[in-house]
């Protein structure tokens, strides 16, 4: 079996932190390399490490500049041929990593990414993972799978660097970018990770948070192409476009039509994150741009419910309804 590196970062999760931990020991899978790296915890979290750190390849406790800092703290000390994070509050399924290196055998695929279980308090337990439909071009514009089912070949770091630690939320769609510029990715059936929800994780806080770090990511996605300046134009029309040099090495090619639709797939991400947010204003003109831009994108994707919500409910009445849908 390969070599198999999985770090996990850690903050103050010490009532989820253990179920984590036991999950990846229990895999049984005997050629691992675990490691836990802590931003210096204040909870009960290094107490339930400590209990297990005999079955640990390494750990350690210590302040640090973020999530994407921890996690690289635990990559350059990674040595296996295929690496992953998962967070200390998510867990894996049994027998999860012996399904997932099997599809290695394939040496031109360089990241795995299956289902997940939404599960948490109060939250109806279901499936999710990415569908078939222009799943290239998505890759692009958001990450359309659960991050602790995804796995990698560690070359990928080693060849496009590590996360970028600026990031401390989408550093996932960052890496996500780098990988499906110049390498094969492969999705499969499998379920292998339960995904928690709870108020304290990124997923829920701050959407607006996560739809200005996307937009960082894309726009520099579009100034990796020579060929973008128009959509680059409809970005600062939007307040979308983040300024900036940097770009992305790209071996891959890409028309013209295949960026015009991760555009507006991108458009579409950003319209549910400012929705999330309760930014109705921003909703209405994102969707509003898309229904001129793209008719049959905007009939197909259901982005009049989103338009109509955002121009005919307010804040009150849409919290009133999460409330009572969740």
């Amino acid at each position: 079996m390969p070599k198999l590196s999985i770090v996990t970062p850690s903050y103050n999760q010490g009532r989820f932190i253990e179920e984590t931990i036991l999950s990846v020991l229990a895999q049984g899978y005997e050629n691992l390399e675990y490691i836990v790296i802590d931003g210096g915890s204040t909870d009960n979290t290094l107490e339930v490490i400590r209990r297990y750190e005999g079955r640990l390849t390494f750990w350690l406790s210590e302040g640090d500049g973020g999530q994407s800092d921890a996690i690289n703290k635990g990559f350059r000390r990674a040595t296996g041929d295929i690496v992953t994070w998962l967070n200390s509050d998510d867990v894996y399924l049994p027998h999860a990593l012996r399904r997932a290196v099997r599809y290695f055998d394939d040496p031109e695929v360089a990241l795995v990414h299956g289902k997940c279980i939404l599960f948490g308090e109060g939250i109806r337990e279901e499936v999710r993972g990415a569908g078939g439909r222009d799943l290239e071009v998505l890759y692009l514009t958001r990450v359309p799978f659960p991050q602790p089912s995804s796995f990698f070949r560690r070359r990928v770091l080693l060849e496009q660097g590590y996360l970028d630690e600026s990031f401390h939320t989408m550093m996932d769609y960052d890496l996500l970018v780098r990988v499906a510029l110049n390498y094969e990715l492969k999705r499969v059936e499998d379920t292998f990770s339960r995904y928690r929800l709870h108020e304290g994780c990124k997923t829920l806080s701050s959407p607006v948070g996560h739809a200005r770090a996307a937009a960082r990511v894309f726009s520099k996605l579009l100034r990796s192409f020579g060929s973008t300046h128009r959509l680059i134009s409809h970005m600062r029309e939007l307040g979308l476009y983040v300024e900036g040099e940097d770009n992305y090495r790209v071996t891959k090619s890409y028309d013209e039509g295949t960026l015009r639709r991760a555009f507006l797939y991108f458009l579409e991400s950003q319209a549910h994150y400012y929705y999330g947010g309760l930014d109705l204003e921003k909703t209405r003109l994102l969707t509003g741009f898309v229904r001129r831009y793209d008719a049959d994108f905007y009939r197909s994707l259901n982005l009049g419910r989103l338009f109509r919500r955002s121009t005919l409910l307010n804040r009150g009445v849409i919290k009133s309804l999460r409330r009572f849908t969740r």
